[in-house]
């Protein structure tokens, strides 16, 4: 037997159908809200894609300026560093070229402290030569100190360009990331945007006019307002990214300037120095020639004197001679006197008298002593006079002999020059300058020791 009526069973059905047209409505406005919420996603999407891609193409761009401009920064640092290195190896070979003018300055003073304890003055040359010495000793100083400012400069450079080059090898792995992110991008943004226009029906209006609902719009005010924060932040660091690369570039520039006033007043030292050095060189290769010439002009005067009083000891000699002969010729009338008087005592009582004759031979006997004690004390004058010529002769000869010994210092040290035997700076003789010392003294023989011989001829040609 049945239980319900058939109104109930109509109600039933009834009821059936209003709940499934309620859920109609239902599913008709979910449909209508998920398609709203798709075409917004879309819409948002493809917004966020072309965000990002502006923004990975802005930084793919920032990048590239700042690792070109880098990249050329660190090649301008790289020539300069050369360009210093070359400076350096110029201050060096200055430096090492001032060793053998000091050598030889250092050898030339050795030498002529050589001479003769009488020849020992201090002349022109030797005050020239101390100039000289010092002149290269402070040039080698300057030069040393300019080459550790150099090599300094040198170490500030490479540092440097070892900062630039970590920085161009960071940008540019985050610059290869970027513009792999930027090549992805572009290819997802073409894959979403066709996908986008074949999804979207036709006839419908389009997603981005359709009005958010207000939750949704509370929740995309949120996410601004973080994003605003975020973006804030962002932009900050990339700024302070752009401002730290440009004052790494510009601090390389101060290095650059730097370096190139550097180089520029390592060339003024370098000229100045060597300008400075061939002045001082030059005074005292004036000054030894001077006093050669001067050495010559006095050996000159002293051979003269040397003539002139060997010719007065060869007539003193003769002198002396003619008063022995004169003492000798005088024995003969003293001898006759004598035996005059001898003869005329044997006369008789009567005519042993003082008569004429014999006031005559008394007197002739006191001439002829007096005669001969003058003549004696003249032979005595004459010998000490001899003496004293002798003596000054061999002091001439010696005088003469030390200026010839203290002139053949000066030719050796004038006919040597600054050379490197075997890398190390030593005089050497000077092919130019050897033949004019030898016309100054054709027996002049140039020695690198300088041995000196005493017997050396007494003459200046």
């Amino acid at each position: 037997m049945s239980m319900h009526t058939t109104q109930e069973w109509a109600q039933s059905a009834q009821y059936n159908m209003y709940q499934a047209q309620s859920a109609h409505r239902k599913a008709m406005d979910q449909q209508d809200r998920s398609s709203r919420a798709h075409g917004e996603v879309m819409t948002e999407n493809m917004g966020m894609y072309s965000e990002l891609h502006n923004s990975l193409e802005h930084k793919v761009k920032t990048s590239q300026r700042l690792v070109e401009k880098l990249q050329h920064r660190a090649h301008s640092v790289e020539n300069s560093l050369q360009h210093t290195r070359q400076t350096l190896a110029k201050l060096e070979e200055a430096l090492i070229a001032k060793e053998a003018p000091l050598t030889l300055c250092t050898w030339r003073m050795e030498q002529r402290e050589r001479r003769p304890l009488r020849e020992q003055v201090r002349d022109t040359a030797e005050v020239c030569l101390e100039v000289e010495k010092a002149t290269l000793v402070d040039a080698q100083r300057k030069l040393k100190d300019f080459i550790k400012k150099t090599k300094a400069t040198i170490h500030a450079l490479e540092t440097k360009l070892e900062e630039l080059r970590h920085d161009i090898q960071v940008k540019t792995q985050a610059l290869s990331v970027d513009e792999l992110c930027l090549r992805t991008t572009s290819r997802s943004l073409e894959t979403v945007s066709d996908r986008s226009t074949f999804m979207r029906p036709s006839g419908s209006p389009s997603y981005a006019s359709r009005p958010a609902s207000q939750a949704r719009r509370r929740t995309q005010g949120a996410q601004a307002a973080r994003h605003e924060v975020s973006v804030h932040e962002s932009a900050r660091n990339e700024v302070l990214r752009q401002q730290e690369a440009l004052r790494l570039n510009q601090s390389a520039v101060h290095r650059e300037q730097a370096a190139k006033e550097l180089r520029d007043e390592a060339v003024k030292l370098i000229q100045r120095t060597q300008r400075s050095a061939e002045e001082a060189m030059q005074k005292s290769q004036k000054s030894m020639k001077e006093r050669v010439n001067e050495n010559q002009h006095v050996r000159r005067r002293l051979e003269q004197e040397l003539r002139e009083t060997c010719n007065q000891i060869n007539m003193t000699k003769s002198t002396i001679h003619d008063t022995k002969t004169q003492i000798k010729s005088l024995e003969e009338p003293m001898e006759l006197t004598s035996t005059c008087a001898s003869w005329r005592k044997q006369r008789a009582a009567r005519e042993h008298i003082q008569d004429p004759v014999t006031t005559t031979l008394q007197e002739h006997q006191m001439t002829l002593l007096r005669c001969h004690e003058d003549l004696r004390q003249h032979h005595q004058n004459e010998k000490s006079v001899l003496q004293d010529l002798q003596e000054k002769k061999e002091q001439l000869k010696e005088d003469l002999r030390e200026k010839t010994c203290a002139l053949h210092i000066d030719l050796n040290c004038l006919t040597h020059e600054a050379t490197c035997l075997n890398g190390k700076p030593s005089p050497a003789i000077s092919r130019q300058q050897l033949p004019k010392a030898m016309k100054v003294d054709p027996t002049f023989v140039p020695n690198p020791g300088h041995a000196m011989i005493m017997q050396l001829p007494l003459t200046a040609r």
